[in-house]
């Protein structure tokens, strides 16, 4: 059955495409941008039709967990998806960190085919652990699994041993795929409950110092200058930190970083309530850092923003705050959150840290709108306030509450598509 869609009046901001910057109407016939122009015809055409709309390649977030396989009662991939969607998020880098964990080629495919029989316009692409079951001890089978489909490597922990990452950056090297070493030396402060300050002093809890982000970078940026290959640092919570990747950057070593709309938004005098839903890792910092981060956003330094996205049911969440899990939900807010949080980041910058960015960190080609090319697409308002769509199972959610600009109206892939409520 032939479908038709009419986007009208869209504003398009598609940095490197050729419509950026312009109000257009685009028709999509059966999953392909078939015109792009003024005052396209849309008869029998499904038309999608809101005020002061903007449209850009579809967003990918870089890091999200949805608990599959092993811990669904906590969200599900199906689920997941979904939520991701209604985040305008048409692809999704997920997480091996499950049980089992995603060490062999078996479990990436089982999770491309669970996520292709879904209906949701949200791809899923499998990142693979570095280690065997991730003991971080002997190389998991790499290569097989980027053939069958991993698109980055992770144990989703910290890479402790050096010798595993020099390993796995050499072996990667030739392939051009992206080794990704989580920033944190838990060797200082073991068992730190928030960053280490005056907050956590005042509040009589273990704090993690900046130094244990900046140890782990200044090392891995030694082992990548040694041993070559692709490094990614998913997330940079500090000033200090930042510093190091804009050296690195400018010495031409190939490493990009990225944050979270969390770390953007909250510093660690958020937690002063006790508030588990704030405990992530690394931990929330100063407003110094905060400020540091928006700033590294805007000029480059950090490529991306991802949601990390790890939800967990109640009964898990609803627990005294140093029993509390680290991590909070949210696919569906990243860019309302990233958007009022960082109020003076050019929408054009904004868009690509959480689309084209993403896509370049894990080497997967760039998506413009242009006609004849597969659909797909975010459909949004960055002014309108955020229509929060409470999709995802996570109870660790710290953005309903709050006034968030920006919401999503839906996102196109292909032949599927999801229009928020």
């Amino acid at each position: 059955m032939e479908t038709q869609i009419v986007l009208k009046k869209v504003k398009v901001v598609d940095p490197g495409g050729s419509f950026d910057g312009k109000k257009v109407d685009v028709k999509i016939i059966n999953g392909i941008i078939t015109e792009i122009g003024r005052n396209i015809n849309g008869d029998s055409c499904l038309i999608l039709n809101k005020e002061n709309s903007y449209i850009s390649p579809g967003w990918m977030d870089g890091q999200a967990h949805f608990r599959d396989p092993g811990d669904e009662i906590k969200e599900g991939l199906d689920r997941g998806l979904f939520a991701a969607a209604a985040g305008g998020f048409t692809d999704v880098a997920i997480l091996p960190s499950t049980n089992p964990p995603i060490d062999n080629k078996a479990s990436v495919a089982y999770l491309i085919a669970r996520g292709e029989k879904t209906n949701s316009p949200c791809e899923a692409h499998p990142l693979g652990c570095i280690s065997k079951n991730r003991a971080g001890d002997q190389l998991s089978e790499l290569i097989d699994m980027a053939d069958a489909g991993a698109i980055g490597f992770t144990d989703d922990s910290p890479i402790n041993k050096v010798g595993l990452l020099h390993r796995a950056l050499e072996y990667l090297r030739p392939s051009g795929d992206v080794v990704i070493s989580e920033a944190i030396d838990s060797d200082l402060n073991p068992g730190a409950h928030m960053h280490e300050g005056v907050t956590s002093t005042k509040l009589g809890l273990i704090g993690s110092p900046s130094e244990a982000e900046t140890l782990r970078i200044q090392r891995d940026i030694e082992i990548l200058s040694y041993a070559g290959g692709r490094i990614h640092i998913p997330i940079v919570s500090t000033a200090s930190g930042v510093n190091l990747i804009k050296n690195a950057k400018k010495k031409g070593l190939n490493i990009t970083a990225a944050t979270t709309p969390h770390h953007l938004t909250f510093i660690d005098n958020d937690l002063r309530d006790f508030d588990g839903t704030l405990r992530v890792n690394p931990p929330l910092r100063l407003k110094s850092d905060r400020k540091a981060l928006q700033v590294a956003l805007q000029n480059g330094t950090l490529d991306s923003v991802i949601s990390d996205h790890r939800p967990e049911n109640i009964e898990s969440h609803d627990v005294e705050f140093i029993l509390s899990p680290n991590g909070v939900s949210g696919i569906e807010s990243v860019f309302a959150a990233v958007n009022t949080a960082c109020n003076n980041l050019d929408l054009s910058r904004l868009i690509d840290s959480i689309s084209n960015a993403t896509r370049r960190v894990y080497n997967i080609p760039e998506v413009h709108i242009e006609i004849n090319a597969p659909v797909k697409i975010t459909w949004f308002d960055p002014v309108k306030e955020f229509n929060f769509q409470n999709i995802s199972g996570g109870a660790n959610n710290p953005w309903p509450n709050r006034n968030l600009s920006g919401t999503v109206y839906g996102c196109l892939n292909g032949t599927k598509i999801h229009i928020n409520d």
